[in-house]
């Protein structure tokens, strides 16, 4: 016990010393460039690809002046020292193109945000995804490199037999083709900022991140029988004696199965969960032999080992020929999205154009038809006007046309009293003359030949004179 104690000891003093060299900005046996020290550049934020994912996206990064020429996009580390070694390519099995092992001295965060920098070796700008988006990242070089393939670009990207093999976990994990795989084992974990605003990476990924929806059921994989069944990381632990391997998969909840028992493939162990996770998902891990844990999790190197030869031979997975999601292909992808996305954008832009068109000549169309109505109802309320003029003319001209024919209808009536009046006063001068007798003449009067014929003024009147009768007088002709 007190061995035990005293080692414990040294390893947390050995632990503090190298975290005080880091937190310095060295390593013993390392000098790293005095110019790094806390000025790495943040990991870009990731561009959405219209590609077959809606996730899908790609990092992108300046170049450092002076640096080897890398692909379009790809994701160029933050700078923390000259590279230690530069190894001799390996060529990828049945393709001339090579793949690189890189070898220099990086940054790496832990949880509590604490850097120390590690020489590691690594493929760089591998075409992969990382919890729903795509980009060139690195991987570790222990991974096989007939995992790998190489596009025109020079990028890398993961093997179709990879995505086979874990489509076929992923398959059985969930009991059918659910989901998607999220993450993969080697590949370097995000990039976190530290104290002193270093940024390094948090971790290499020690397993394969498959994601479904919370609470979705997992199932084994392979069967066996279950070495841990729960702790903090929510692990769930079954060893194949068949296989000799152990799948560890962690962040389960609800875990179904114990210690102990044997369970067959295919059998319900858990819940996919989230704990000590900040999302729900399902993290396999694979290891050689009989295990109870897992690996430490976000270490700078791996301590698993490799799953896909041993799950290609246990789930009987034959490479499909599916053609792999290359940055050449994205990129392709990309540009074809932009091609399409364009012409939609000029296609609504005429559709808009056409539309203003069609709303203008609306518009003037509508304006020419008020014009239109206006100018007839200006038209009718001038013939209208013209019309009641034209009946008040015409009212006058009856007027006065009625009034001279009634003065011509008085005077004719007039003129036919005074007719009827003279031709009565003519039949009653005729009546009377017929009725009266005839005047007899004196000539004989005394004192007729004084004055107006009747005789000598100055003669001495010898009688009194005759009156003459009133009906010998001419009738009046007022």
């Amino acid at each position: 016990m007190k061995r035990k104690m005293a080692a414990a000891l040294a390893l947390a003093g050995l632990i503090l010393t190298l975290n005080a060299y880091a937190e310095d900005g060295a390593l013993p046996g390392v000098t790293p460039e005095p110019t790094v020290s806390a000025t790495a550049t943040p990991l870009p934020a990731a561009t959405p690809q219209p590609a077959q994912d809606s996730a899908l996206t790609i990092l992108t990064t300046a170049q450092p002046a002076g640096a080897t020429p890398v692909p379009e996009g790809a994701l160029v580390l933050a700078p923390t020292a000259t590279p230690v070694v530069t190894p001799e390519p390996t060529i990828l099995p049945g393709s001339e193109q090579t793949l690189r092992v890189t070898e220099e001295y990086r940054w790496f965060v832990n949880e509590y945000k604490n850097t120390r920098g590690v020489t590691v070796r690594y493929y760089d700008n591998v075409f992969a995804p990382n919890h729903g988006e795509y980009g060139l990242t690195p991987f570790d070089s222990t991974v096989p490199p007939e995992y790998f393939v190489v596009d025109e670009t020079g990028a890398y990207a993961l093997a179709p037999i990879v995505l086979d093999i874990t489509d076929a976990m992923r398959v059985r994990l969930y009991g059918g083709d659910y989901g998607e795989t999220a993450m993969y084992y080697g590949q370097y974990c995000e990039r976190v900022r530290g104290k002193y605003d270093r940024v390094g990476f948090s971790g290499v990924h020690e397993g394969i991140d498959f994601v479904y929806q919370e609470n979705a059921p997992l199932y084994a994989i392979l069967g066996g029988v279950v070495t841990r069944a729960g702790d903090s990381n929510g692990t769930v632990a079954i060893y194949s004696e068949e296989y000799d391997v152990t799948l560890l998969y962690l962040h389960c909840e609800e875990i179904a199965v114990r210690r102990g028992d044997e369970v067959d493939a295919g059998a319900r162990i858990a819940k996919e969960g989230s704990k000590n996770a900040g999302s729900a998902y399902t993290h396999v891990e694979f290891r050689t032999g009989r295990h109870t844990s897992s690996s430490p999790y976000r270490d700078t190197q791996l301590t698993s080992d490799c799953p896909y030869a041993a799950m290609q031979r246990a789930l009987g997975v034959t490479e499909s020929g599916q053609e792999t999601y290359t940055y050449a292909q994205a990129q392709r992808l990309r540009l074809r999205a932009a091609v399409i996305a364009q012409g939609a954008e000029d296609a609504a832009k005429a559709a808009e154009a056409e539309t203003e068109r069609q709303r203008l000549e609306a518009e003037a169309a509508a304006l020419a038809a008020e014009e239109a109505r206006k100018a007839a109802e200006a038209e009718a309320e001038r013939q209208r006007l013209e019309a009641e003029a034209e009946a008040e003319r015409q009212r006058q001209e009856a007027e006065a046309e009625a009034e001279r024919l009634r003065q011509e209808a008085e005077a004719e009536a007039e003129r036919q009293r005074l007719e009827e009046e003279a031709r009565q006063a003519a039949e009653e001068a005729a009546q009377a003359e017929e009725t009266e007798p005839p005047i007899e003449l004196i000539d004989n009067l005394p004192g007729a030949d004084a004055g107006y014929g009747f005789g000598d003024a100055t003669a001495e009147p010898q009688a009194e004179a005759t009156p003459i009768p009133e009906a010998t007088l001419p009738p009046s002709q007022s």
